[in-house]
């Protein structure tokens, strides 16, 4: 996949858009474990695809790791007063 592949998966996610499982997030998070070296990797891809909600558990670290091989930057919202802790992730770009 090219970055601009992954800018527009991003983005899908976080709008809510449907993303193709089978085409675009399965192959994506086994790419990521395999470059990672990830521990156990043929039984955690197993165990992801026999449970595709497993994979909920890679997707930040997944998309911190792509942002930050291919240069992808994010606009981020501000935290409101009430919550500080609270961001969000509004848009990726090149």
């Amino acid at each position: 996949m090219t970055k601009q592949d992954y800018i527009r998966i991003f983005n899908a996610m976080i709008r809510g858009t449907p993303v193709s499982w089978d085409k675009e997030v399965f192959p994506m998070i086994s790419e990521y474990l395999t470059e990672i070296n990830y521990e156990n990797y043929p039984k955690v891809i197993q165990l992801i695809a026999q449970r595709p909600q497993e994979a909920q558990l890679f997707m930040p670290e997944l998309i911190n790791y792509y942002c930050k091989k291919f240069s992808i930057l994010s606009i981020k919202q501000l935290p409101s007063p009430n919550d500080l802790n609270f961001t969000k992730t509004i848009l990726y770009y090149e």
